[in-house]
């Protein structure tokens, strides 16, 4: 080996830390660590309403009887569950009396939900 095959040897092998760095940094901003983030530039996967958010908070809820999936309110059944925006939203109860849907309080009501539900519309 002459002198510059060992000088670009050495250089390479200098840089190699730095180069693997590089990659393992642009595969984490790209494809994340699935941890929460703080520092600049990124968005903060545990803000409010993410599904990571959402998925830590539910895990948290003490309620007993029933957690409304939408708002993570206690209740007693799923039918009792509020709609996630009460001031613009109705809350219509399906015929089988088991679930619910909020529609928009300027729609069509809970007259055509129930229409809907028979098939009729």
């Amino acid at each position: 080996m002459n002198f510059q095959s060992v000088a670009v040897t050495v250089l390479l092998l200098l840089q190699m830390p730095l180069i693997v760095k590089a990659q393992f940094d642009f595969f984490e901003q790209m494809f994340g660590d699935g941890g929460p983030r703080s520092h600049g530039g990124r968005h903060d996967q545990y803000t409010e309403g993410s599904p990571l958010w959402y998925e830590s908070n539910y895990e948290s809820v003490q309620c007993k009887d029933y957690v409304c999936q939408d708002t993570l309110s206690c209740v007693k059944k799923p039918t009792d569950c509020p709609c996630v925006f009460p001031d613009s939203e109705e809350k219509c109860i399906l015929p089988d009396k088991k679930n619910y849907i909020c529609i928009s309080k300027n729609g069509r009501g809970c007259s055509f939900v129930e229409k809907a539900w028979k098939g009729l519309v």
